[in-house]
């Protein structure tokens, strides 16, 4: 091959070279040239004329327009706002409930000064107060049911308490006595008996009790299933019972008696002693057999000592001892 062709050759490949070359750029748009910033050299001063000019910054204004207040209007000042935390807030509360409790627990407006009674016909203040001790006691502390069941535990005299606490310091106790009827008189001491057989403190001399004069202590009666305060009766419903019925036939200078074995009877001023036992069935049956029997003795002119007529069919009488 001579050099001729080889040159031909090499210049259609750089030409077809160039061509290709050409065809891509035309397909690549072009970029839009953007500004370059000319950076100073070291050692030179820019001056005016090639200095990048800087936006300055652009300052605002705001006109707050303050309405006039209108003629005879008055405008209130504005107060500035306190902003309270919720443990300052807890603080505060705890320390003014700690005051509260110190206070009501200190100051001699809130301590009782007595107990009020209402309803009391013997019992007094005083007894009260010696065995309640509330005087002085903080108001706080008295609790009402407590205190009446005080009250009933301390003086069985007591039917009923209701107890109220009023502030500042009053406390009221409105109770129901019991009524005595019987005056029992044993061991050299003497108490008061109601209809019911309790047996309580005197207070003072009663009249129109009937008075019994007993040996030996009486049965008694049955507790209580509705009031579990209620002390149990020293004497039995039978006997009171029986002493009801027999009080009006006593003799007078005469005394009602007691004993264990013979049941109530009494002295009577002829010579002789009558018993008519402890049940109260048949009383009027009893009476009437024992009017008959000293009818009887009288006639045939027998005086007896000792006469019983527990059991009206078969009474008996002694003449010695």
């Amino acid at each position: 091959m001579s050099d001729k062709d080889t040159r031909s050759r090499s210049d259609l490949v750089r030409a077809r070279r160039k061509e290709q070359e050409n065809r891509r750029l035309t397909r690549v748009p072009k970029r839009a040239s953007l500004p370059t910033s000319t950076l100073p050299r070291r050692g030179v001063t820019l001056d005016a004329s090639t200095r990048r000019a800087e936006p300055k910054p652009v300052r605002r204004y705001d006109a707050v327009a303050a309405a006039a207040p209108a003629a005879g209007q008055l405008q209130a000042p504005t107060m500035p706002r306190i902003r309270v935390g919720w443990r300052l807030l807890s603080f505060f509360l705890t320390a003014l409930l700690g005051a509260g409790i110190y206070f009501a627990w200190t100051l001699p407006d809130f301590r009782v000064a007595a107990a009020s009674l209402v309803g009391n016909q013997a019992l007094t203040a005083d007894e009260v107060e010696s065995a309640l001790h509330l005087n002085d006691a903080p108001i706080f502390l008295v609790v009402p049911s407590e205190v009446e069941t005080d009250l009933r535990l301390h003086f069985p005299e007591i039917v009923s308490a209701k107890v109220s606490v009023e502030l500042p310091n009053r406390v009221v106790a409105r109770i129901v006595e019991r009524q005595p009827v019987i005056r029992w008189e044993q061991d050299g001491r003497y108490a008061w008996v109601d209809a019911q057989g309790v047996i309580f403190r005197p207070r003072g001399e009663r009249s129109g009790l009937v008075v019994v004069s007993a040996s030996g202590s009486p049965p008694t009666g049955p507790k209580s299933m509705t009031d579990p305060l209620a002390p149990v009766p020293y004497v039995s419903p039978e006997i009171v019972e029986s002493i009801r019925l027999l009080a009006p036939n006593v003799p007078q200078g005469s005394a009602l008696m007691y004993d264990p074995k013979y049941g109530l009877g009494w002295v009577d001023a002829r010579g002789w002693t009558v018993w008519f036992g402890a049940n109260p069935a048949q009383t009027d049956v009893k009476l009437r057999v024992y009017a008959a029997l000293v009818d009887a003795t009288r006639q045939r002119g027998i005086t007896p000592v000792f006469i019983n007529v527990a059991y009206p069919n078969a009474p008996y009488y002694r003449l010695g001892q």
